[in-house]
């Protein structure tokens, strides 16, 4: 899974790059706020203090922050045994994908039509 995560994020960052530059600092920004989120509730679960909602790590691995919300589960050993909630965020990361590629078929499609 380490393998996975990391080259998905190395692959995702050169997408990104190429459709639109800010789109790689967004989704840069979303990953470090994602992985900050799963440290900091897998802290408080140590602790026995305040937890984050699980709805808003999953929103945030929505909104594109799924590679460090893997990176998050894996490094960290955080909501890998919540089968319920490993579901959902394969939803996310599917729902995510999926966007991503119409936004890249959006962008590249002038040029995919040029070589038909």
């Amino acid at each position: 899974m380490n393998k996975f995560a990391w080259l998905m994020l190395l692959l995702i960052g050169a997408i990104w790059a190429a459709v639109q530059p800010w789109l790689a600092g967004v989704y840069g920004i979303i990953n470090l706020l994602t992985f900050t989120l799963y440290y900091r509730d897998k802290s408080a679960a140590k602790r026995g203090k305040w937890r984050i909602k699980e709805s808003t790590l999953q929103f945030f691995a929505l909104i594109g922050g799924w590679p460090a919300a893997l990176l998050g589960q894996y490094h960290l050993r955080h909501k890998t045994q919540k089968s319920s909630f490993k579901w959902v965020l394969w939803c996310c990361i599917v729902l995510n994908s999926a966007g991503l590629s119409l936004l890249c078929y959006q962008q590249w499609h002038p040029l995919l039509d040029a070589y038909r």
